[in-house]
């Protein structure tokens, strides 16, 4: 058998590895996870077994993977407050790094992350997903036609009424220590990231938010994916933020993991532009022609390839081919300097810079 032209290590064998797991298979043989980490046994040994990576190629500390593991690349699955060194220690060893959302929990930790990357010369990408799936990326070759004119407003919600996250307790969300952040960190980089996407990367100068625990603490509120410890949350369940930009844009981005609405989760972004305007995830473009309102619906091929492995084809397909990170981490930046503002924000009680 041809040895893979890209050799990959994951850190970090809880839930969402087995989506990366998963995707890099379907890159075989061109691509190939040869190593496991975790400091956990018990899962290490869960994903060598099912994914059949040797035994051999199982450890600990990813320092140790780093060292002795004939490996090309690094897909870090970790929790959030752990991505930063790891991702660190792994592009000093000259490794390629592609790193689940959010990049890292600060702003800063994104520039030390950077200042590295810089001196390995490797390709350093962060796993938004979002941006991969079909519908994105063909509303996105849509607007890069310019169809909407200058874009200076948009509407960024993803509000969920009942999904904190319960599982194991859910500590590695709950818990800021942990986690970073809340649904702003946990699934506010999803929705805000595509609407940057969307708008074309503008530069953010200030966020006026607010970032309350409303509802997480308070035990006659159930949670649809199982219990969790509320003595122990010490993030925001709710989030909500105005965001300014260099050229005059503004955006609004609301999310939650627990809110009192009609549906169980509510995700929309409308973006609107001086000829139309549009909306994700229906496809819909607003605007009029000859005096008459008119509502589009788009329409392209049905293709439903998951986002998560379009992404590792990208990052394997830029590695490969000696192309620019798909999504690189300075966007990542901007995203987490708009977040880390709004929880700024929250605590001053008034509008931030970034």
């Amino acid at each position: 058998m041809a040895k893979p032209k890209l050799k990959v290590g994951l850190v970090g064998c809880g839930g969402i590895s087995g989506v990366h797991l998963d995707g890099w298979k379907k890159l075989n043989p061109e691509c190939q996870v040869v190593a496991l980490c975790d400091i956990l046994k018990e899962p290490l040994k869960r994903r060598g077994e099912q994914y059949g990576v040797p035994k051999d190629q199982w450890y600990l500390d990813h320092r140790d993977m780093l060292r002795k593991a004939d490996i090309d690349a690094v897909d870090i699955c970790t929790p959030n407050m752990s991505h930063t060194q790891i991702a660190v220690n792994s592009l000093k060893a000259r490794r390629h790094v592609i790193c689940e959302k959010p990049l890292a929990p600060t702003p800063g930790d994104i520039l030390r992350m950077i200042a590295v990357r810089n001196k390995a010369r490797r390709l350093l990408m962060t796993a938004q997903h979002q941006r991969f799936e079909r519908s994105s990326q063909n509303l996105k070759a849509y607007l890069d036609t310019g169809a909407l004119g200058d874009v200076y407003y948009a509407r960024s919600h993803l509000l969920r009424r009942r999904f904190i996250p319960g599982w194991s307790g859910g500590l590695s969300f709950i818990d800021k220590a942990r986690s970073g952040g809340g649904p702003c960190i946990d699934i506010g980089v999803h929705v805000l990231d595509l609407t940057l996407h969307f708008m074309g990367h503008p530069e953010p100068v200030s966020v006026s938010g607010i970032a309350p625990c409303m509802l997480g603490k308070r035990k006659d509120i159930r949670g649809w994916w199982g219990e969790w410890d509320r003595k122990r949350m010490t993030v925001e369940d709710f989030a909500a933020g105005f965001v300014r930009f260099k050229n005059g844009a503004a955006l609004s981005l609301e999310v939650s993991w627990l809110l009192n609405i009609r549906e169980p989760e509510y995700q929309k972004i409308w973006l609107m532009g001086t000829e139309a305007g549009a909306e994700w995830p229906a496809l819909t473009v607003f605007g009029e022609k000859a005096g008459c309102i008119t509502d589009t619906q788009l329409a392209f091929p049905n293709d439903r390839a998951d986002g998560h492995h379009v992404e590792l084809q990208a990052f394997k397909d830029a590695i490969l081919r000696r192309k620019a990170s798909p999504v690189p981490p300075e966007q990542s930046l901007n995203v987490l300097r708009i977040l880390d503002g709004l929880y700024r924000s929250h605590k001053a009680g008034k509008e931030v810079r970034v």
